[in-house]
């Protein structure tokens, strides 16, 4: 063959291998092997889209095949990545080899899910047939997760400057416009920016640090309104609604039986805390909520919210520069018979993996959960109803956290420096987080039996019956 000829020849082959993948041709499926329209779009619809859609958080759409096969490897990479891995996507970090499984709205992909997305990838992620593809998912509601919900509050707006300290501000209090007292069903938190199509990452930043959100965390309560006034800030009524919302956060479920009341002629309060990430940001807080309907009256009146366990105070935290495997643990002692409804690590920046067990009066132990931490996506884990541990008054709290102070964690500004307890998204905490339904003996009692005989146990295990609420042994 001539030089010339050799020379054009090569030319087309390297053309060819470095075209992007969305030039190539695409190819013919194998016989088994997955498609993109009957096995990845319907993973990609549940898992993915709420996020990686036109208008909304994530970077790029992944709903049509064009869009999603430039990105296949990329893909099989992050959706392979070990389940409490803080880069996994999608962001949902549970320990799928230990502890309770069972979990509402959980959108993490299986391993047997992982595989056909790794199996289409290298049979060269092809198309499929085009009636085999699921409706696009509408997204007409706003994109609200709970569905479209029965009343959205809105908080004022605030300016975060491009370069600032973090601040911890109370806002003026939103009246809802109820005129009865409504029970919360669900309840979805946004970070709203009205001038900005959608949230992006700051070009030219390292992946994963923190300048994606703004809000680091609200606390917001139902105030009762005073003279068609409520109080700013941090002000509540104890038996009606409050919670904590964190960047990244999803959904909170309550379970059926449980009323978390939203009074009538009231107001929402706001307590926010933000940090800059580098460009100048207007943002709101949307409140969206599904109402259980009128006329509902629940079994359980939740009068507490989230319970703070404390894992390390702030004379306690000490990560050292450069560590990648500080552990911190602690304890919490249940003051009264629990049903734990959720799951929620909160640590800060460092925070790399949390893990709870329960150590019962009668001294079994239990592994609750273990999750990987990443402080972009502050996952709130629901339980399913018949899932959520019960707790015996007295029963220990285990929690245990590990830090990761090193360059290999995107979100530590500089891992040059020692790391200890503070406010700030680049300090540290160490805290889990859970919403706790408190029970009287009695409904503790009922509820343990219920449960035998939904899930036809062959009786009461020893650990949920409190050693000093027996009647004594017959001797």
């Amino acid at each position: 063959m001539p030089t010339s000829a050799r020379i054009i020849l090569l030319a087309a082959s390297l053309a060819l291998a470095w075209a992007p993948p969305a030039a190539r041709a695409e190819r013919a499926p194998r016989d088994g092997a997955p498609t993109f329209t009957k096995d990845i779009s319907p993973l990609l619809q549940r898992s993915c889209v709420s996020c990686h859609r036109p208008g909304s958080i994530a970077p790029m759409s992944r709903i049509t095949y064009d869009e999603v096969r430039p990105w296949a490897r990329a893909i099989r990479e992050r959706v392979s990545r070990a389940p409490n891995d803080p880069e996994r996507m999608p962001p949902w970090f549970i320990e799928k080899d230990v502890g309770i499984q069972r979990f509402k709205n959980d959108p993490s992909l299986s391993d047997e899910e992982v595989g056909i997305v790794g199996a289409w990838v290298d049979a060269g992620a092809p198309r499929g047939d085009p009636a085999d593809q699921p409706p696009a998912r509408d997204w007409s509601d706003g994109g609200w997760s709970i569905g479209t919900p029965d009343l959205v509050v809105s908080s004022p707006l605030v300016t975060v400057e491009a370069v600032a300290a973090d601040q911890n501000i109370q806002l003026a209090a939103t009246p809802t416009g109820l005129a009865q007292d409504r029970y919360v069903q669900a309840v979805e938190i946004k970070e709203v920016r009205p001038n900005e199509e959608r949230i992006e990452r700051i070009a030219g930043r390292a992946k994963g640090d923190l300048n994606y959100f703004v809000l680091h965390h609200a606390v917001i309560t139902g105030a009762q309104l005073r003279d068609g006034e409520a109080a700013d800030g941090f002000t509540f009524d104890p038996g009606a609604f409050r919670i904590v919302h964190e960047l990244g956060q999803n959904a909170t479920i309550f379970p059926d039986d449980v009323g978390v009341r939203l009074p009538a002629d009231s107001a929402l309060t706001w307590d926010v805390h933000t940090h800059s990430v580098g460009k100048p940001v207007e943002l709101r807080v949307d409140v969206g909520f599904k109402f259980h309907p009128p006329g509902y009256e629940p079994k359980y009146r939740q009068a507490v919210g989230s319970v703070s366990m404390t894992l390390a105070t702030q004379s306690d935290l000490d990560i050292p520069a450069g560590e990648g495997e500080v552990m911190v643990d602690g304890y919490y002692v249940m003051p009264r018979p629990a049903k734990m409804l959720t799951f929620e690590p909160h640590l800060h920046s460092s925070g790399k993996r949390m893990g709870a067990e329960a150590i019962y009066p009668n001294g079994y132990r239990e592994v609750l959960n273990c999750a990987g931490y990443n402080h972009n996506w502050v996952k709130i884990y629901n339980y399913d109803d018949d899932a959520a541990p019960l707790l015996p008054e007295d029963t220990i709290i285990h929690m245990i956290a590990w830090y990761d102070n090193t360059v290999s964690n995107p979100r530590v500004v500089d891992p040059r420096n020692w790391k200890g307890f503070g406010s700030r998204s680049i300090d540290d905490m160490s805290l889990m987080l859970p919403r706790v339904l408190y029970l009287t003996d009695e409904e503790f009692a009922a509820e343990v039996a219920e449960r035998a005989g939904r899930l036809e146990w062959p009786g009461v295990p020893a650990h949920l019956l409190h050693p000093r609420r027996q009647p004594p042994a017959r001797r």
